[in-house]
């Protein structure tokens, strides 16, 4: 099957991906891609399926034609710069309404008020035969003093969704209210892992989220924030992961850490790979070797929020200086020439 190891690489080099990159996508181990490129393996069926899919080429081209010959391949393009996000077109965007299209849309005009009244018209009087009117003096209020009480920053109330509908290459538009831009400096909740169950049943209720314990962070930028304990999944201990809100799918980028919230999974940080358009479902990678990779599917996401800082209340361990180890050896050198003079 030396044409379909010679297809495979040709058509990740067409499209600009590394292996590793590739076998993100297709859902392999990097190191079968170069198993079937260097001919040492045959790919299976399942592999060649998602191939296809990706790459808009039947099966039956893969195994049988040599795609190095363009002219004979019409539905492969090939671009000045290609890139993995051009397989699939992007998602179109509403174009935003005006405010005065809106306002002319629901405004509705008042009914004319009723007729009042004539009023006479006043009698003008010569204002020198008006006595004027002088008010006494009010003695001066003494000057009140008040200890200013500094006041904890508000909570923005808001029940927080995340986009995860995907049918037909159409995606909805969510936008983040702007109440939690006009909030500076912002009141950040955090959610313990004892509360981990309860936050999955109530995270979009208000009431649940302000009796929520919150620090304030000013580093931040303007948006909206929620910080995680962390749990084995994350590499330092004892820490606190701070996310800002996520709320559509294709805004996940790939490689960033993220705390995600799905069904039957809970709540949980892993490096994410966005494969919605391919296969509708994000890649969870751990940073941890003795945590698999799995996919979870976009319709089962609850919430995601993009890892912007963490704090940890334990200090990562020292590690051991490769200069000290140098020295260390040079004076283990000098002591055993010593020795054999």
């Amino acid at each position: 099957m030396s044409i379909v190891s010679d297809n495979m690489k040709y058509l990740r080099k067409l499209h600009g991906m590394t292996q590793d990159q590739f076998a993100r996508r297709v859902g392999i181990k990097r190191a079968s891609v170069g198993a079937y490129e260097e001919q040492r393996a045959n790919p299976n069926i399942d592999v060649l399926k998602v191939m296809s899919k990706l790459f808009n080429v039947s099966v039956d081209d893969l195994l049988k034609k040599d795609l190095r010959k363009i002219r004979e391949t019409p539905s492969l393009i090939p671009t000045d710069k290609p890139s993995v996000a051009s397989l699939v077109s992007d998602p179109q965007e509403k174009e935003p309404q005006t405010l005065s299209s809106i306002f002319d849309q629901f405004y509705v005009p008042p009914a004319p008020a009723a007729q009042s009244r004539p009023q006479p018209a006043p009698v003008n009087v010569p204002s020198a035969l008006v006595p004027p009117v002088v008010e006494p003096p009010k003695p001066p209020s003494p000057p009140t003093y008040s200890t200013p009480v500094a006041q904890p920053a508000p909570i923005p109330s808001f029940s927080s969704s995340f986009n995860n509908n995907y049918d037909n290459g159409t995606a909805t538009i969510v936008q983040t209210p702007s109440a939690y831009e006009k909030t500076n400096p912002q009141a950040i909740p955090y959610v313990r892992q004892s509360q981990m169950k309860e936050y999955i049943e109530k995270f979009q209720q208000n009431d649940f989220i302000k009796r929520l314990q919150s620090f304030e962070f000013p580093l931040l930028p303007a948006g909206s924030y929620r910080a995680f304990e962390a749990g084995d999944d994350f590499s330092y201990v004892n820490s606190f992961l701070v996310g800002q809100q996520i709320s559509n799918w294709y805004d996940i980028a790939d490689g960033k850490m993220y705390v995600l919230v799905a069904r039957n999974l809970g709540v949980v940080c892993r490096r994410v790979y966005n494969q919605v358009k391919i296969k509708g479902t994000l890649l969870l990678s751990s940073d941890k070797a003795n945590i698999p990779t799995f996919e979870v599917p976009i319709k089962d996401v609850l919430e995601v929020w993009e890892i912007k800082a963490f704090f940890s209340t334990v200090l990562p361990e020292p590690t051991v200086s490769l200069d000290h180890l140098r020295y260390l050896v040079n004076q283990m050198h000098e002591e055993l020439n010593q020795i054999k003079k």
